[in-house]
C-alpha cells in the first residue's frame, strides 16, 4: 500500500474514533419528542383508546336489527310412507254394473295409484331459518349505552393527554437535572483548580518559612475533600444521563449533553396565580376526563332506568324446509314480541338505584378533581416563587463570597490571614456557586411543573 493510502486510512480511522467518542448534543424539545414517541405508558393509553373505540363501534350494532341464521339437518332411520286408501276397498268396473262400462279405465288407474304407499317424509330432512329482530323499547337504554361508550373514548383520550403532560414534565426534570449536574461538575473542577493553586502557594510559603507545615496539610486535606466531591458529582452526572437516555428510549450509555437557552436570570412571569388557576380548571385533561366519566355514569343511570320498561321488539322470520310433505317448503311471518319482568323482587329497581349512586359518586369525584387542581397550581406557583427568591439570594451570596475570597487571599499573601481562612473562603464560594446552579435549574424545573399543572397555559 502506498504511503499516501496509509495516511488516508489512518486519518479516516482517527476521524471515526473521534466521531464515535464525541458527545451528542440534545435540546429539550428533542428530548421531549424522543420520550413521548418511546414512552410505553403512552402506548398503553393508545391501546385503551382503541379498546374504547371498539366498544363504541360494537354498541352501534345494538341499535340496529339483529340478524340470525340457523340451519339443521336430520338423517332418519328410514323414510315415512303412508297408505291413504286400502287397495282391497277399491271398486272395479265390474263392481259398478252397467255404469262401470261408462267410466274410463284411466279413472280406476288413478285410484289404484292412490292406493299405493305415499312418501310423506324423506329419510333426510333439513331446514334453514333467517330471523331479524328489531328492538323498539330497548332503544332508550341502548342509545344511552352508546353515549356511555362515546364518553369512554373521550375519557381515554384525556387520560392519555394527562399522561403525556406527565411524561413531558418528567423528561424536562431529568433533562434539567443532567444539565445541573454537568454545571456542578464545572463548579467542582474550578474549585479543584483554586485549591491546587492555594496548595502550591502554601508549599512555597512553607519552604520560605512564612507558614508552618499545618497550612500545607490543611490545603492537601481540602484538595482531597473537593476531589471526592467532584467524583460524587461525576457519578451523579452518569446516573442522570442514564436516566434521561432510558426515558428517551436511547441506549443507556449514550454520551448526551443537554443544551439550550435558559436565561440567567429568568424572565419574570406576567400572569397571576388566579389567572393560572382559572386556566388550569378549564384546560387540565384530568378534570376533562372526570367530566367524561360523569357523563358515563349519567348514561349508565338512564340505561338502567330503561331496563324498567317492558321489552317490545319487531320480528321477521323466513323458513325454508326440505324433506317433508307436512310443512311448506317456504314460509315467513312478521310479528312482535313483548317481554316484561314485572316482578323480580326489586332486583331491577335496586340495580337502577345502584347505578344512580355511581353518578352521584362521579359528581363528587369532579369536585375532588377541581380541588386537587387548585392545590396543584398553588404548590407549583409557590415553588416557582421560592426558586426565584433563592436565585436572588444566591447571586448576592456569590458576590459577597468572591469579594471575601479576594480579600482573604490578599491578606494571606501579606501573611495577615491563615490558610484556614483562605480555605473557608474558597469553600464558601464553591458552595454558593453550586447552590446557584442548582437554584437556577430548580427554577426551570418548577416552571415546567407549573406548565404541567396549568396544562401548558403559561
Amino acid at each position: 500500500m502506498k504511503p499516501t493510502n496509509w495516511i488516508l486510512a489512518f486519518g479516516l480511522l482517527v476521524a471515526s474514533v473521534q466521531a464515535f467518542g464525541q458527545a451528542k448534543e440534545i435540546t429539550l424539545e428533542e428530548a421531549v419528542r424522543h420520550a413521548t414517541e418511546h414512552s410505553p405508558e403512552l402506548q398503553m393509553f393508545e391501546y385503551d383508546i382503541e379498546k374504547a373505540k371498539d366498544a363504541k363501534a360494537g354498541a352501534i350494532g345494538q341499535l340496529l336489527p339483529r340478524l340470525t341464521l340457523d340451519a339443521n339437518i336430520q338423517f332418519w332411520d328410514k323414510r315415512t310412507d303412508v297408505e291413504f286408501i286400502d287397495p282391497a276397498s277399491l271398486p272395479g268396473p265390474g263392481d259398478l254394473g252397467d255404469f262401470g262400462a261408462l267410466i274410463p279405465q284411466s279413472f280406476f288407474d288413478k285410484f289404484t295409484d292412490l292406493a299405493k304407499p305415499q312418501t310423506v317424509q324423506e329419510r333426510i330432512t333439513g331446514a334453514v331459518n333467517i330471523q331479524a329482530v328489531m328492538p323498539l323499547t330497548p332503544l332508550y337504554s341502548l342509545a344511552h349505552l352508546y353515549r356511555l361508550q362515546g364518553a369512554s373514548v373521550e375519557a381515554a383520550k384525556f387520560e392519555r393527554l394527562a399522561k403525556r403532560d406527565e411524561v413531558v414534565y418528567q423528561t424536562t426534570d431529568l433533562f434539567l437535572k443532567l444539565m445541573s449536574a454537568i454545571r456542578m461538575l464545572d463548579v467542582t473542577s474550578l474549585a479543584i483548580e483554586q485549591v491546587e493553586a492555594h496548595l502550591k502557594m502554601a508549599k512555597s510559603f512553607q519552604q520560605a518559612g512564612f507558614v508552618g507545615l499545618d497550612d500545607v496539610l490543611r490545603a492537601e486535606a481540602a484538595l482531597a475533600k473537593i476531589k471526592d466531591q467532584h467524583a460524587q458529582v461525576e457519578s451523579g452526572v452518569a446516573m442522570a444521563r442514564a436516566a434521561l437516555n432510558v426515558k428517551m428510549g436511547m441506549p443507556i450509555d449514550d454520551d448526551i449533553v443537554p443544551v439550550g437557552d435558559f436565561p440567567d436570570p429568568p424572565a419574570p412571569l406576567t400572569v397571576t396565580e388566579t389567572e393560572l388557576v382559572e386556566k388550569a380548571l378549564n384546560s387540565r385533561p384530568e378534570r376533562l376526563a372526570v367530566e367524561q366519566k360523569v357523563k358515563m355514569a349519567s348514561a349508565g343511570k338512564q340505561a338502567a332506568i330503561g331496563a324498567l320498561i317492558p321489552t317490545i321488539a319487531a320480528v321477521f322470520r323466513y323458513t325454508h324446509f326440505q324433506g317433508s310433505k307436512f310443512q311448506r317448503e317456504n314460509s315467513a311471518f312478521v310479528g312482535a314480541v313483548l317481554q316484561w319482568d314485572f316482578w323480580n323482587w326489586g332486583a331491577t329497581w335496586f340495580r337502577m338505584k345502584e347505578v344512580s349512586r355511581d353518578h352521584e359518586k362521579a359528581l363528587k369525584g369532579l369536585e375532588l378533581a377541581r380541588d386537587g387542581i387548585m392545590l396543584d397550581v398553588r404548590k407549583a406557583w409557590l415553588d416557582l416563587k421560592q426558586a426565584s427568591l433563592s436565585i436572588e439570594a444566591l447571586r448576592s451570596q456569590i458576590e459577597f463570597a468572591q469579594e471575601n475570597l479576594r480579600v482573604v487571599t490578599k491578606k494571606y499573601e501579606a501573611s495577615t490571614a491563615t490558610s484556614v481562612e483562605v480555605l473557608d473562603a474558597q469553600s464558601t464560594l464553591t458552595q454558593a456557586k453550586a447552590g446557584y446552579q442548582v437554584a437556577l435549574l430548580n427554577y426551570y424545573i418548577a416552571f415546567a411543573n407549573l406548565q404541567r399543572a396549568t396544562a401548558g397555559s403559561i
